[in-house]
């Protein structure tokens, strides 16, 4: 029962399977696409989820990170399936004033 052939045939079983676990999961993460990325302004494409609308805003604050600035979403729109989120970066002191501007609407 413990011969090298079954050893060897039972790893490359767990192997397979393994791989094709990591294969399914690779479809699993929200998928979110950058179509434009122009000066201070990012508009993102993503599937009408939650975890998707939580990918784009992270990407988005990264991104304005690297510039030394925060992330503003300025407007959305979505369908059934897909969103597209609009987001700009700005300095902190003039995302403060776009905020209260927004809040006062």
């Amino acid at each position: 029962m413990n011969s090298p052939l079954l050893r060897l045939s039972l790893m490359s079983v767990r192997t397979a399977f393994f791989f094709a676990l990591l294969t399914l999961c690779a479809g699993c993460a929200p998928r979110v696409e950058q179509i434009v990325a122009e000066s201070d302004y990012l508009t993102y494409e993503h599937a009408f989820t939650d975890a998707a609308a939580e990918t784009a805003r992270r990407s988005a604050e990264r991104q304005c990170a690297q510039k030394k600035q925060v992330a503003i979403k300025t407007s959305s729109a979505c369908t059934l399936t897909r969103c597209t989120a609009h987001y700009q970066c700005m300095d902190k002191a003039d995302a403060a004033k776009y905020q209260q501007q927004e809040q006062k609407k």
